[in-house]
């Protein structure tokens, strides 16, 4: 039989789909003729990348791909807000969503080991470890995504938390959690499959923001820290997730995309 097409008109929900690696999976999933929502902190950016996205498929419908705003630092009205945008996209359970793709994060700076405070250790992960959580909770109810097999939630880690570089204990500490989370949630969610992928250095606006900081000398460091010697790119980036949205055999499982750099 011929091969199918799992994405095809599948409805995938992207936090973090404005931009870097979360906007990479939403063109990807585009290309297979899915249905795409994307999710963002800023309104005008969402809209922005939603005309963006139209503009690069234009043979699919303008519907193929919507976007709306939500902040995940909101964590007073985390739950209330998700919930909101989870029963707009689904018009109240009727039309459930397949996967879920986690790539947020806010452009925190790192701060050192020696002047951490625990206000600032904590609020690292309030986009990356509780976003997740949240949108994990939300699931447990069933009526926003269908508890099958051919569901997922997709989580975002790091290389960094298995070979931290010098000033990214807490970045590892947190990346060590989220890792945790998806395989406590591919126990508790079954069948729906929980996944993470654990990108290296991609090359992404957050990346960017990184190199500002620390200099083109970090650029160099990262690429030169792997066997391509080389950064990656979103759009290579996007088929570990790809991989997870469409092996519907797939569960409890970290996929690496790194240029092998934990083998230098």
């Amino acid at each position: 039989m011929a091969h199918p097409n799992k994405l095809l008109n599948a409805r995938v929900l992207i936090f973090g789909g404005t931009s870097g690696i979360g906007f990479a999976v939403a063109s990807l999933c585009l290309s297979s003729g899915a249905h795409v929502i994307i999710s963002g902190s800023r309104e005008p950016k969402v809209s922005s990348k939603v005309s963006l996205l139209q503009s690069l498929y234009p043979s699919l419908s303008a519907s193929n791909v919507t976007g709306h705003a939500l902040d995940l630092l909101d964590t007073d009205n985390l739950e209330t807000n998700l919930t909101a945008l989870l029963e707009t996209v689904t018009r109240s359970g009727e039309e459930k969503i397949d996967h879920i793709v986690f790539t947020a994060g806010d452009l925190t700076s790192m701060p050192h080991v020696s002047t951490i405070t625990p206000d600032v250790a904590l609020n690292f992960g309030r986009v990356r470890f509780l976003g997740q959580l949240m949108i994990a909770k939300l699931l447990c109810s069933g009526k926003y995504m269908a508890a099958s097999a051919g569901s997922s939630f997709t989580l975002t880690g790091g290389t960094n938390t298995k070979k931290p570089v010098p000033g990214f204990a807490l970045g590892a500490a947190w990346g060590c959690a989220t890792e945790g989370l998806m395989r406590g949630l591919a126990v508790d969610l079954k069948p729906i499959r929980v996944n993470m992928v654990e990108p290296g250095a991609i090359k992404t606006e957050l990346l960017d923001r990184f190199v500002e900081q620390r200099g083109q000398q970090a650029l160099d460091m990262w690429a030169e820290q792997t066997l391509l010697k080389a950064v990656g790119k979103p759009s290579d980036c996007a088929e570990a997730y790809a991989w997870f949205l469409r092996d519907g055999y797939v569960t409890g499982t970290v996929a690496a995309t790194d240029g092998g750099r934990l083998l230098v």
